[in-house]
């Protein structure tokens, strides 16, 4: 037995000769489940919710193709399903002649991009003639390819049905075939987080320097989180804020974050308290030598949320009256202060940081929406899922007020740059026409990829604005360029928001323009902030109003 109970096979993950610990494995590149032991695959195994649904079209004889991109997992979910299905004779697609297939066989492909596509339908072409179920992943770029050469048939129908879904639209599989496209999925969704700390604390074990289970701020951080669901699920929470931002996280990304948090840090020789301050894991989750630690961190971080009652008990080191159980180390940054002014205010955003995580009764929601915008963005999000033409109203209103700073969101003004410059950008901007934001419509990527199984992380993360006749550009709306639509618009030279402008003069350029109103012109100089209408009133003496 290990230290605390652990068990030998509990601490193989980071004990197993062939790795010193959980995230040197991920850095030498071993993240393929292909490559791991069958052991090692046991041990990293985080339940998912898809590997029954896989499971199932594996027992009822059906046809699985798994597409995705690189690191998505589709290895590994494929692998954990023929595991728990049923056994079945298989063979799988190498340079023999497909005459090694015999009707009842599973035909397993298990890399597309390993073979060429002449034997990869030379191969289903024998499975499909002899009956036999046909088990493939791969990425689109082998399936683009298929589908080319192969014509009317399998591979095309899976390509029609992976691209309409990739644009939000519903399409069923194609007959008698499980097609699963993990592109749209965001693990952070879908519980991984949760399940993976309960596979890597148990193997948490002291720094080296350290030695001890009692002081060391890796096990005593473990020991923190292992007793605090809430600590885990506010984890969760700023990571699902990048993923809902667009950011995609991946198993191997996911584990080295994690992995990170603690065997990441190494104690210094007779360091300090205060030396060992960035060494708990819920100051590394904010650590800029990590790009996820500089991502949660730009979009929220608990020191930045001001509250003078909990901070007055955070800095004299007060656990009970600000909700926290007595073992949490708030490291009583009042008493540093007296020897050590810099030493305290470190002092002070670790415990503020430890309090966000392991306080009871917290309103997190409410904090976190104090300093981030990504919870307004996910609004926006569940507006379109619910009320489409809403969102359009939002979205249109947006627009009209970045370009010429009009606010209204019923009508699509249709502004022009007036001139382009290599140097400086326009100043002014006008709208010589409008149009009804009802002939707009929003579309949410990968809406319709989790045949059903709500938990397996299909949720969007960006929308698309369309034009209702189905023709034109399309505008696809991120995280990021909905807060670039927030900012004013500047006149100096700013590479984002030029690539901005750029795609709305794409897109409104391929509007169906059918002026709904008198002839009305809207003009902007955003360099003076000078707003003029000029209407042209119809009749037997037509008029002109201007109005500044």
């Amino acid at each position: 037995m290990g230290k605390r109970g652990q068990s030998t096979g509990e601490t193989a993950i980071i004990r197993d000769s062939s790795m010193t610990d959980l995230a040197t494995l991920f850095r030498r590149g071993e993240v393929y489940a292909d490559s791991w032991s069958v052991e090692v695959r046991r041990q990293l195994n985080v339940e998912d919710t898809l590997v029954g649904l896989v499971t199932q079209a594996l027992n009822d004889g059906r046809h699985v193709v798994i597409t995705g991109n690189a690191g998505d997992g589709k290895s590994h979910l494929l692998s954990m399903a023929l595991d728990a299905s049923a056994p079945k004779p298989s063979i799988e697609a190498d340079d023999r002649s497909p005459a090694a297939l015999t009707p009842g066989d599973r035909l397993f492909i298990r890399d597309a991009a390993t073979l060429d596509d002449a034997a990869i339908l030379a191969w289903t072409d024998a499975a499909i003639a002899n009956g036999s179920q046909l088990v493939i992943t791969l990425n689109e770029g082998p399936l683009s390819s298929l589908a080319r050469r192969q014509g009317e048939g399998l591979y095309e129908q899976v390509r029609e049905v992976t691209h309409a879904r990739a644009r939000g639209e519903m399409m069923d599989d194609p007959g008698s075939v499980l097609l699963v496209n993990l592109a749209g999925r965001q693990l952070v969704h879908a519980g991984f987080v949760t399940r993976a700390l309960e596979r890597l604390l148990p193997a948490v074990d002291p720094c080296r320097t350290c030695g001890d289970d009692t002081t060391c701020p890796r096990t005593a951080g473990r020991d923190l989180l292992a007793r605090s669901p809430q600590a885990a699920d506010r984890l969760t929470k700023l990571l699902s804020l990048l993923g809902q931002s667009g950011l995609r996280l991946t198993a191997r990304e996911l584990w080295v974050f994690l992995a990170e948090l603690f065997f990441g840090w190494q104690c210094p020789p007779r360091g300090r308290d205060v030396q060992k301050l960035a060494g708990w894991w819920w100051s590394r989750v904010f650590d800029p030598a990590t790009s996820l630690g500089r991502m949660i961190s730009r979009e929220f971080d608990p020191i930045h949320t001001a509250n003078s009652s909990v901070d007055s008990h955070l800095w004299l080191g007060n656990n009970e009256r600000v909700g926290v159980a007595p073992e949490v180390p708030l490291f009583h940054p009042a008493v540093i202060h007296r020897r050590d002014r810099n030493g305290a205010l470190k002092a002070f955003a670790a415990a503020k940081r430890a309090w966000f995580f392991l306080a009871l009764d917290l309103q997190v929601e409410g904090i976190i929406d104090r300093q981030s915008h990504i919870p307004e963005y996910v609004d926006l999000l569940q507006e379109a899922r619910d009320e489409p033409h809403r969102a359009v109203q939002r979205v249109v209103a947006e627009i009209n007020r970045y370009r010429l700073t009009v606010g209204t969101g019923k009508q699509l003004h249709l502004s022009r740059h007036h001139r382009l410059t290599a140097v400086t950008r326009p100043s002014v901007l006008a709208a010589s026409a409008s149009i009804s934001s009802d002939e707009l419509t929003v579309r949410l990527p990968y809406l319709h990829e989790d045949h059903g199984v709500e938990s397996a992380g299909f949720k969007p993360s960006k929308l698309e604005l369309s034009w209702k006749q189905g023709r034109g550009a399309v505008l696809s709306l991120d995280y990021e360029t909905w807060r670039q639509l927030h900012q004013p618009r500047t006149v100096h030279s700013d590479r984002t928001q030029e690539a901005l402008d750029m795609a709305l003069d794409l897109f409104i350029g391929q509007a169906p323009a059918r002026p709904v109103t008198d002839p009305e012109i809207i003009a902007v100089d955003h360099n003076t902030g000078v707003r003029i209408t000029v209407t042209v009133r119809g009749g037997r003496r037509p008029e002109i109003e201007v109005n500044p």
